[in-house]
């Protein structure tokens, strides 16, 4: 995503906005709706993703090699077992998959359903001020991931426990950058969880 040019960022954030995507090319011109979800990648060391697209994804997570020998095995054998016959790999895999699936098709049946109580949003708005996150973005966000986590759960009301849990995918992109903090961005979010549980108990 970082590696974009701007006249197409401006695109993507001009529909994400405007809920319409206009096509225009040699005298054409279509205007359609569009609602959609933005997901990629990016590496960031090969340039930064300008703020306005940033802000507009709701989680991101940090993708690194693995580091443990015995996982990274697994995914030798798994990636081998797969090119080796990969209708035998997918039957092996069909039963957690189809479980994996009943539970978020439980979960978006149920999703409109689920209640986050008072205190938990007022600790989530706390969160985020204690990290000086511009905007209602965050909160928004944390609101409709916890949501979900619940859901997934099968349980009808979000706990702090699912906040604190998510908290690191919804927030790292948003923090500003601290030039004298070289911990990076989760630690601070995680300092920040500790001394909310040190004043609070769980909701």
């Amino acid at each position: 995503m970082n590696l974009l040019e701007d006249h197409l960022v401006d695109l993507l954030l001009d529909a994400a906005a405007s809920g319409v995507n206009v096509v225009e090319r040699e005298g054409l011109s279509i205007r359609h709706a569009a609602r959609f979800v933005l997901v990629g990648s990016g590496n960031p060391e090969e340039g930064d993703l300008r703020p306005q697209l940033l802000d507009r994804f709701g989680l991101s997570v940090d993708v690194r090699t693995i580091n443990d020998l015995a996982s990274r095995i697994e995914v030798i054998r798994r990636r081998d077992a797969y090119e080796t016959d990969p209708d035998a790999f997918a039957g092996q895999w069909a039963r957690r998959e189809t479980a994996i699936r009943n539970r978020v098709v439980a979960a978006r049946k149920m999703l409109r359903e689920v209640t986050i109580p008072d205190p938990v949003i007022e600790r989530m708005s706390q969160l985020c001020m204690r990290l000086g996150i511009d905007g209602m973005r965050g909160e928004l966000t944390l609101m409709r991931a916890g949501r979900a986590a619940a859901a997934l759960d099968g349980r009808g009301s979000v706990s702090w426990s699912d906040i604190a849990d998510i908290a690191p995918m919804v927030l790292c992109h948003r923090l500003r950058r601290d030039p004298l903090d070289d911990a990076g961005t989760a630690p601070r979010i995680e300092r920040a969880l500790a001394t909310m549980d040190n004043g609070h108990g769980h909701g």
